[in-house]
């Protein structure tokens, strides 16, 4: 319990990567974005600002109220996947508006990216119910729910890094692998300093953090698969 006293601080670090990430995406057209996104946006932000609170509550006396409000944190995190779930149709309206001379991605990278999302929307909720079961456990309970942030965070951090290679590239010099690759320079780092400060590299959360760099990194080979792009089409409908 003591190696979590500061971990609201640490916290605090991740809430403002994120918030920076996703500020250009969504405040410039905060007028046109659809009400799923505004309060997936929302309670994805209540999410972060939970995980900087409650670990305060619980290691500063104020167990009580750690406890009353994780029943509420746990309706946010529903409310967070179900909302995440709704927005899984964007990647096939990009693949509806594509044309040969668009100057974005190819097709393989958004349907790559669908599943890429898919997956980390399972590995959060994951991480939400192994932190509801491992509740008595406090070590085990705080790291699970530390790793759901690093589960939702790549979809904020992946735009962040889409504004900041537009605005030194030139469209057609813009490689989605340069949105990749720097995308987990900041992810993988942030995540071992992470699991080494709370004594949780060998844990399965960690590893499952880790597992995930190599499904976004198949990113382009997954989004190729016809059958995989046939049964996204098929699942999720668009309109």
């Amino acid at each position: 319990m003591k190696r979590y006293t500061q971990l609201h601080v640490w916290m605090v670090g991740i809430l403002l990567l994120v918030q920076i990430g996703i500020f250009r995406f969504y405040w410039p057209s905060f007028e046109t974005k659809s009400w799923e996104f505004h309060i997936h946006y929302w309670l994805v932000t209540a999410w972060y600002l939970l995980l900087i609170f409650q670990p305060y509550w619980a290691t500063h006396g104020k167990l009580e109220r750690h406890r009353t409000i994780g029943l509420l944190g746990f309706m946010i995190a529903g409310g967070a996947i179900f909302t995440a779930i709704s927005l899984l149709d964007f990647p096939l309206k990009m693949v509806e508006r594509w044309t040969p001379e668009s100057k974005g991605p190819p097709i393989p990278f958004y349907y790559g990216t669908l599943v890429i999302e898919l997956v980390l929307i399972l590995a959060f909720a994951y991480a939400v119910v192994m932190g509801i079961l491992r509740r008595k456990q406090v070590e085990e309970h705080a790291w699970w729910l530390t790793a759901s942030a690093f589960f939702m965070m790549m979809p904020a951090v992946g735009r962040g890094m889409i504004v900041f290679w537009r605005s030194i590239l030139l469209p057609e010099k813009l490689n989605p692998m340069f949105i990749a690759i720097s995308a987990e320079v900041i992810y993988i780092p942030l995540l071992l300093i992470f699991a080494r400060k709370f004594g949780k590299i060998k844990h399965p959360a960690t590893y499952l953090a880790l597992l995930m760099v190599l499904v976004r990194f198949l990113r382009l080979p997954i989004g190729k698969s016809e059958w995989i792009q046939q049964l996204l089409k098929t699942l999720i409908q668009t309109s």
